[in-house]
């Protein structure tokens, strides 16, 4: 004789009311989302002309691992150097020095180089491989 009373409740766990508020709550969220708008100032920007600027000469300075120079692809000794390099910079003021040093070089020496540019009042740049 089983005189407990049987219990018709379920102690199953049913997940479909939880995942229509879930996908309600999504919905709502994406839609507030989109209709925010970022604060932002609303500028009138100036219009501009675009000014065709004449091609400047890129000067060439290489150094290889020897301490060897050359301007444009002529050799040259380190002591006509200035002497080169002014006589370039004068023929194009705006030229832009372009120093490729070997990387085996000293930093020194291509600090150099920089200073004899600066002396010239010309625009330099350092060379560098692409990194792979």
């Amino acid at each position: 004789m089983n005189l407990r009373p049987q219990s018709r409740i379920s102690t199953e766990f049913n997940a479909s009311s939880m995942t229509d508020i879930v996908f309600l709550l999504l919905i709502f969220f994406i839609l507030v989302s989109t209709i925010v708008k970022e604060p932002a100032l609303k500028l009138i920007l100036p219009k501009g002309v675009t000014k065709v600027n004449p091609i400047n000469k890129v000067v060439n300075i290489y150094i290889d691992k020897d301490l060897n120079y050359a301007v444009d692809d002529k050799k040259i000794p380190y002591e006509r150097l200035p002497s080169t390099l002014q006589s370039v910079l004068n023929n194009n003021p705006n030229a832009t020095v372009s120093i490729h040093g070997d990387k085996n070089i000293k930093y020194e020496n291509v600090m150099d180089i920089v200073m004899i540019a600066d002396k010239q009042n010309a625009k330099v740049v350092l060379a560098l491989e692409q990194a792979q």
